[in-house]
This record gives C-alpha cells, sequence and structure tokens, in this order.
C-alpha cells in the first residue's frame, strides 16, 4: 500500500470540534486562563466540612443549583486550579465577560439562571493520555476524519468537472451493498501527530460578506459564539494511504478547490460585487497571505468548524440556503454563503480577525512505512506538559510584573506621602516608635529641639490620640511621656 507523510501548519485557527462543551460548573477563569476539572477531583479535594457543604447544594436541585455550585467553586478557586486537568489561554475580553456575566455571583444571583448557561465554551478535539503519575494529559489535534472530508470534497469536485455526474454518483456516492464501488474507502488519513501546539479560547463572529456598514461600524457584529481554537503556526504530521489512487491529482484538486475561496478573503470585489472580509483582517496575516503562491510540494485545504459553505460543497452543485429576512421568514439559494465567521480576541471589534480552518499540507516523505501511532502518545504527553510548563510559566511572570507594579505604586505613594508632609511629620516619620521619639526629646537628640519643640509636640499628642490606650488610659510609662507632652504644650 502506498503512503506518504504530511507535515500540516494551521495557516489560522482550528476548531475541530468534539461536540462537547466547557460547562461553566466544572471550570473557573483566572488571569487570563480556564482551568477545567472533574467533579471527583474536586470533591476529593475539598476537607471533610466543605464536602458535607457541596454535596448539600448538589442534593438540593434546587433551580439555582448550578449558581450556587458555581458560587462554592468561586469560593474555593485555589482547589479547582489545582486538581484542574486541562489549563487554557483566554482572551482579555472573555476574561472580563466571565468576570461580568459568571464570576459575578451576586449578578448571576440577580438575572436569569440563562445568563449563566449562554457561558458554554465549544470544546476542540482533544487526546486524553495517561501519564506516569495515574493522572491525564490533554492535547488539542487534528481529527485524521477531518482532514479525509476536506480532502474528499475536492476530489469529488475534480471528478464531477471532469467527468460528470453520473460518474461522481458512481465513484464516490455508493452505499449499502455497493459500498466497495467506493474509490475512497481505501483513502486513509491516520489522526495528526502534534510537533507543535497552541490553544486558546475567544470569540467566533458572524459578519456580512457583501455589506459593511462604515457609519456605524458596532452595527457590522452580528452574532458572536465562545470558542476553543487551536492556534495559528501549530504543526502536526499525518500518514495518508492512498493506495492505487494517484495522490498527487488528488492534492492538487485540494488547490483547485480551496485556492479560489482562501483568495477571495483578500478581495474587494468578486463577482462584481462589493467584499468586504478583507476590512476586518489581521494586518500581518492580510499582509503575510494576500499574495500567497503555493510551491510545488504545498496544497491547501480548509477544516473544521466554520469553513464556509463553499468549502464544504461542490462548484456547480450547491445549493446554499441564505436567510433573506426574519420577519417574515424568507429564504434562496445561492452558490456561495453572504456571512463568514472571524476568529477575534474580542466580541467588540472589527478589526485584527483571522478566519477559521485554513491549512496548509507538505509532503515530507513519500512511501514511509513507519506509522507514527509508536512515538504518538509519548510525544503528545510531551507536547501536553510543555504547554502546561508554559503556561505555569507565563503565570510566575505575570505574578512578577504584578508584584513589581505593586511595589512601584507603593513606592510613589510613598514618596507622594513624604513629599506632602512638613519637616516636623517628615521628622516623626522616621522614628518607627514614637515613645522612643519622646526619650530622644528629653535627652536632648532632636536638632534644634527649642526651636520646633511646641509644634513637634502637638504633631505627637495627635497621634497618641488616636490610641486612647496610650493617651486617655495612660498608664506607667505612656503616663509620664503623656505628662511630658502636655507640659511643653503647658496644658493643665
Amino acid at each position: 500500500m502506498s503512503n506518504i507523510r504530511v507535515k500540516l501548519t494551521a495557516l489560522t485557527p482550528l476548531h475541530i470540534g468534539s461536540g462537547e462543551v466547557y460547562e461553566p460548573t466544572n471550570f473557573i477563569i483566572d488571569d487570563d486562563i480556564l482551568y477545567e476539572f472533574r467533579d471527583e477531583d474536586f470533591y476529593m479535594a475539598l476537607a471533610p466540612i466543605q464536602q458535607k457543604v457541596f454535596m448539600e447544594i448538589v442534593d438540593k436541585n434546587s433551580s439555582d443549583s448550578f449558581i450556587k455550585i458555581h458560587k462554592f467553586i468561586k469560593n474555593n478557586k485555589d482547589i479547582a486550579i489545582k486538581v484542574a486537568s486541562v489549563m487554557v489561554r483566554v482572551t482579555s475580553d472573555l476574561q472580563k465577560a466571565y468576570n461580568n456575566k459568571v464570576g459575578n455571583i451576586s449578578q448571576i444571583e440577580s438575572k436569569n439562571i440563562r445568563v449563566f448557561n449562554q457561558f458554554e465554551i465549544q470544546k476542540i478535539q482533544r487526546k486524553q493520555i495517561k501519564t506516569q503519575a495515574d493522572g491525564y494529559a490533554h492535547t488539542g489535534y487534528i481529527v485524521g476524519s477531518s482532514l479525509k472530508g476536506a480532502i474528499s470534497t475536492a476530489y469529488q469536485e475534480f471528478i464531477y468537472k471532469k467527468d460528470g455526474a453520473n460518474a461522481l454518483k458512481e465513484k464516490f456516492q455508493s452505499v449499502g451493498k455497493e459500498m466497495d464501488r467506493n474509490i475512497f474507502r481505501e483513502f486513509k488519513v491516520s489522526d495528526s501527530f502534534v510537533t507543535k501546539i497552541g490553544t486558546q479560547i475567544g470569540f467566533a463572529l458572524n459578519k456580512e460578506r457583501f455589506h459593511y456598514d462604515s457609519h456605524n461600524p458596532q452595527a457590522n457584529i452580528k452574532l458572536s459564539t465562545y470558542i476553543e481554537v487551536i492556534d495559528r503556526d501549530s504543526t502536526f504530521e499525518v500518514d495518508i494511504s492512498h493506495g492505487r489512487l494517484d495522490i498527487r491529482e488528488i492534492l492538487q484538486s485540494c488547490n483547485a478547490h480551496y485556492m479560489p475561496i482562501f483568495k477571495s478573503i483578500f478581495a474587494s470585489k468578486l463577482n462584481n460585487r462589493d467584499e468586504y472580509i478583507n476590512e476586518y483582517l489581521n494586518a500581518d496575516f492580510y499582509e503575510r497571505y494576500r499574495h500567497f503562491e503555493l510551491k510545488p510540494n504545498q496544497y491547501l485545504i480548509r477544516v473544521g468548524k466554520h469553513s464556509g459553505a463553499r468549502a464544504v460543497t461542490i462548484e456547480g452543485m450547491r445549493k446554499i440556503k441564505s436567510l433573506i429576512s426574519s420577519k417574515p421568514y424568507r429564504t434562496e439559494i445561492r452558490e456561495e454563503e453572504t456571512t463568514s465567521w472571524l476568529f477575534g480576541e474580542s466580541d467588540k471589534i472589527n478589526s485584527n480577525l483571522l478566519p477559521f480552518g485554513w491549512v496548509l499540507c507538505e509532503i515530507i516523505e513519500d512511501n514511509n512505512p513507519r506509522g507514527l501511532e509508536a512515538v504518538d502518545r509519548l510525544h503528545s504527553l510531551k507536547i501536553a506538559k510543555e504547554q502546561e510548563e508554559q503556561i505555569k510559566k507565563e503565570l510566575k511572570q505575570k505574578e512578577k510584573e504584578a508584584l513589581e507594579k505593586l511595589e512601584k505604586e507603593a513606592k510613589a505613594k510613598r514618596e507622594a506621602e513624604l513629599n506632602a508632609m512638613s519637616p516636623i511629620q517628615r521628622l516623626i516619620d522616621n522614628y518607627d516608635d514614637i515613645a522612643i521619639l519622646i526619650n530622644d526629646m528629653k535627652d536632648g537628640k532632636i536638632e534644634e529641639f527649642e526651636s520646633i519643640k511646641v509644634q513637634l509636640a502637638k504633631e505627637i499628642k495627635v497621634i497618641l490620640e488616636k490610641e486612647p490606650r496610650t493617651w486617655e488610659n495612660a498608664k506607667q510609662k505612656a503616663l509620664k511621656r503623656k505628662e511630658y507632652i502636655e507640659g511643653i504644650l503647658n496644658i493643665k
């Protein structure tokens, strides 16, 4: 059987969905990091008295149970962080959204529970890898079936354009007993082997392709959802077994299908219509890829959620239903989608956005006899640990920067306080103990004492009167100090 190994590079964020979500009762977001944990791990880490309180909330099963569970978790966030099995970066604006909508317990309690339920975050596919310490590490990856589906769509379009609809049906759409006639049944793609990966959680934003309101930019923000993605520039490897099929022809069909769609992202005109997606794009991405040309061993595909209707359908056979109006409800069939989903760090911006799902493929080895499975587990575990260590490193750096900021602010505040003091107040401030200052006054150790003693005594009296035990209820040594200060002020 013929094999090739292919390197995959994410040109834009990828969301290969797992069909699952991060639920607010199983995560907290703190300092721009989402920590997901299992119920049983959190429960077992609680002290016995905390376990009892937690179970009382769970067993009550009232309409606001989720809110109370989350409140309990927030109050014990250090335990939740300690037992977290997944850590993912979130954008600063998503942290703010969490703080306002879910993290603010009193606000949730005063509002409809739907606010709480709506803060579910779409998960990517992750591999769960058993560690040596009987725990689990989790790393994102690209599922082989997603890659095969994307390649299959492009090759079906190639067959359709070359040989017609009947040939396409005969070669691809065979089912049941005729499944053996499906030429792609012997085309197999392994799950990806991770070589470099980053993940984050942000916003999926829906934008109009053919309409842009320059007078009211906020009107261009239609819909948004919370979503986890594999970062651009992440890299993977896969093995492809193609049997008797012409792999070069198949991969060239990917370029024929996907490159026109990719180039349309940067266009200002498409089929004599104004195209506005380029208005929203990240500047670096726009400059890097607007004149993008593939090398001979490179192929372009689009995978995962929010790839767009054109990417997952065959040109010439497309029947894309588009909504014309919601009241009254009317749709029409078109050959292309009218909106596009973009990934952003905020749900309130119209710039610095990226499209979903673009992957560059490069053949790095032909007729490869070695499978990736043997080393995948250990390497994936290494990647997962590296991600965790990187997040911990970033958190330590943030803590260091926060501490330095507090120290700087404290120093500035202290300097301001000193600048606002009179010379006598600064003299008093230099003493850690007022009693020592009074003794130095008695012993004649204060410079130019005779000229400042009355004002100094007034300031000291104000300080001592703040603490009744050393003034109103003065005893023994404190009483003698009180009499000394009153004597200077001629108080009878």
